[in-house]
């Protein structure tokens, strides 16, 4: 999973992270993400291309995934979600007035079930009370940082859980690190064998790549998809994988 050596730096590294871009975007093509429930429907789904505007009942549903989706994988959050719509209860205020152990239920396919019944009811139940005005509001009025530092404020938002509301949801320049990304850039020597921190991944990133919302969005979904199809913890399929020949591990064997 390491690198096989010290870490790209400058301009170097900033070149790697654009031609990744460009290789991914080749091989997959735009991803759609952040999943949305269609207005009578209960199943989320991707919609290529599409960025935005997003309605309030959109905001809050990547929201309430971006909380669901915590040590978990998409798809057990994805009934989470299914559950939700179909009981009525995927919308902020019925979330906040729900109680616990209905909640509980309702999300158990997401994992850790009782944590993020009250992290969802808490961020509801906040969110309602400190911003009335509504979270498209909310989200628009605010600035990248603003907005990431008051998000981090809540109850069980982490780094990562806030930049997926801030980007997808406020459409701001939040770049998203998860493992998928720290994985992939450290077989890309993209860091050092200590690794890095996440501000720090998060930071690499957005020096590397223009200020583009859209380009961000992609990004992330991109190596969602490259980390679950080749770039996997074990039995990488190196061989197949669109960075074959970029890729230090492929190279190395590390």
């Amino acid at each position: 999973m390491t690198s096989s050596g010290p870490a790209l730096r400058g301009g170097k590294a900033a070149s790697a992270i654009k031609h990744v871009y460009s290789l991914l975007s080749e091989a997959f093509g735009p991803q759609g993400w952040w999943p949305v429930t269609p207005a009578g429907k209960n199943s989320s789904v991707y919609r290529p291309g599409f960025h935005g505007p997003l309605s309030d009942a959109a905001i809050f549903e990547i929201c309430a995934g971006a909380i669901l989706t915590q040590n978990t994988s998409w798809k057990n959050v994805q009934k989470a979600m299914e559950a939700l719509a179909a009981a009525g209860m995927l919308s902020q205020g019925n979330i906040a007035a729900c109680p616990l152990p209905r909640l509980a239920g309702l999300v158990r396919p997401s994992g850790y079930y009782r944590r993020k019944a009250d992290k969802l009811r808490a961020f509801s139940r906040r969110a309602l009370k400190e911003h009335p005005e509504g979270l498209k509001s909310w989200f628009g009025a605010a600035g990248a940082d603003e907005l990431r530092r008051e998000l981090l404020s809540y109850s069980g938002v982490g780094p990562e859980t806030a930049d997926c509301m801030a980007l997808y949801g406020g459409g701001k320049l939040s770049f998203v690190i998860d493992a998928y990304t720290r994985r992939i850039g450290s077989r890309l020597g993209l860091a050092g064998p200590d690794g890095l921190s996440y501000d720090s991944w998060k930071g690499l990133f957005e020096r590397s790549l223009p200020p583009d919302v859209k380009m961000y969005n992609e990004y992330h979904a991109l190596l969602v998809k490259l980390g679950k199809d080749f770039c996997r913890p074990r039995a990488p399929f190196c061989r197949a994988c669109p960075l074959a020949a970029v890729c230090k591990r492929e190279k190395h064997g590390n």
